[in-house]
């Protein structure tokens, strides 16, 4: 009986632990249950946060998404439930569908494309970027001409823009002929 000790008390512990994560998010948060397709967060500032996916698409043919509670304090939320209300299915939506359904904040948008105009013009890259327009929290880069010069402003934007944006994120690439065609999206923390 001895020998079988240790084993027996090691398949406690496993099965207590197992029990222990499985219940401790319904403890922890009081809200949906996992999988309805909300984000919530903790008011109290005690900095937890809780994310849960959407749910996958639905196979009864309805054709639009179910768009559940939004977030009223995230700057696209107004303009999701129509996004996804839209032709294109949920999974066929790209980024650019987002930014395009962005809010424009005219102060701080103009403020940022003069800023990101001045930083093209210091990298010598206003011949690559043809186009700049933001919104609230980001703004889009058009980058157009052959693969080696879009190829060449994407490296210099990385490490251009690094200390401003939070992130940068590519868009899909669209060629036609020898001209390519290429949105960057800089993300900033507001």
């Amino acid at each position: 009986m001895a020998s079988r000790l240790p084993i027996v008390v090691g398949i406690l512990a496993i099965v207590g632990g197992i029990a222990w994560f499985a219940l401790r998010g319904t403890s922890d948060t009081p809200g949906p249950a996992q999988g309805s397709g909300t984000l919530t967060t903790t008011g109290s500032g005690s900095g937890k946060a809780a994310i849960f996916a959407p749910e996958g698409p639905a196979l009864t043919g309805s054709g639009s998404a179910q768009a559940g509670p939004v977030n009223a304090f995230d700057p696209i939320a107004p303009a999701l439930p129509a996004l996804l209300d839209a032709a294109a299915p949920p999974e066929k939506l790209t980024h650019r569908d987002v930014f395009a359904a962005q809010a424009r904040d005219n102060d701080w948008a103009a403020a940022q494309e003069d800023e990101l105009e001045d930083r093209l013009r210091t990298l010598k890259l206003t011949t690559a970027v043809s186009a700049v327009d933001c919104r609230t929290d980001q703004c889009e880069l058009t980058l157009a001409g052959s693969s080696d010069t879009v190829e060449a402003a994407i490296a210099k934007l990385e490490s251009g823009l690094s200390k401003q944006a939070k992130s940068l994120l590519l868009g899909r690439p669209e060629r036609s002929d020898d001209k390519l065609t290429l949105r960057v999206y800089t993300i900033y923390e507001r």
